[in-house]
């Protein structure tokens, strides 16, 4: 067996091991309750004055886009328990004793578990469309869906990676889940209040350009005043920039751990 065969292997033991949460299971149930509960109140409001007929078309956007906190916890929970349940569980050794390399161990639990990820995110979406059209009839814009889904998988980049990196670090499942749910708490918070008492934009703080990438995408793509601001090119690159770095340097560090300590304990 090559060496992409060995990573399979590890993404496809990552898929079950993950699959097996039923806390992972619950926040997918939640996220579609939810959207459930979102069209069902705006479905009251279609040809008020809270929501236009041309609103009501476009509702398959809103649909996709309010299940985003449930998709950054799945991200959260998914990447924290990647790396460290293996040392929590002493499996780790195991693993790493068969003949794979610790880089293709570590690159089949990060592609296992985000492509895990994408998979929720892709249930997320045509659950959102699936619900927009049951219940406001036909929709405009539909054929970038598949654009907005890969918005929101990109997007979901940042706390994945750095719930990952947390996960390797620190090798303690609840402590890297703690952690990066109060980096995500944190930063939503300081955000508001740095643009609101000093006039800055806090662009570079996660949170920014994880929950505003999808709509920034969706702003460039649809031209309709009354359902979308308009489009904003500089802050589209910004937000992409941002969430690359802040993956790349994440992941690196956990390769970084991984590479340079002993396996076989929590803390090096």
């Amino acid at each position: 067996m090559g060496g992409l065969g060995r990573v399979g292997t590890i993404i496809g033991y990552e898929w079950r091991r993950a699959l097996a949460k039923k806390k992972i299971l619950a926040l997918i149930i939640l996220a579609i309750a939810f959207q459930t509960l979102i069209m069902v109140a705006f479905s009251r409001l279609v040809g008020t004055m809270f929501l236009t007929n041309e609103a009501g078309s476009f509702m398959w956007i809103s649909g996709v886009l309010e299940a985003g906190l449930f998709v950054q916890l799945i991200a959260i929970i998914v990447g924290g328990g990647s790396m460290s349940e293996e040392y929590e569980h002493g499996t780790a050794d195991i693993l790493l004793s068969k003949p794979i390399t610790r880089v293709e161990y570590m690159s089949g639990k990060f592609l296992g578990g985000f492509s895990l990820l994408a998979m929720v995110e892709a249930l997320i979406t045509f659950v959102g469309v699936a619900l927009s059209l049951g219940f406001f009839g036909a929709q405009s814009g539909l054929q970038f869906a598949p654009i907005m889904f890969l918005a929101i998988v990109y997007s979901s980049l940042i706390f994945f990676c750095l719930s990952f990196m947390f996960s390797e670090v620190f090798r303690g499942t609840t402590l890297a889940i703690l952690l990066t749910f109060a980096t995500l708490i944190a930063s939503s918070v300081i955000s508001p209040i740095l643009t609101f008492l000093y006039g800055i934009s806090a662009r570079a703080i996660p949170t920014w350009a994880a929950t505003n990438f999808p709509s920034l995408v969706m702003s460039e793509l649809i031209t309709a005043p009354s359902v979308l601001p308009a489009g904003d090119p500089e802050a589209l690159a910004q937000a992409s920039l941002i969430i690359a770095v802040y993956a790349i340097v994440f992941t690196l560090i956990a390769g970084y751990r991984l590479l340079k300590s002993d396996v076989t304990k929590k803390t090096a």
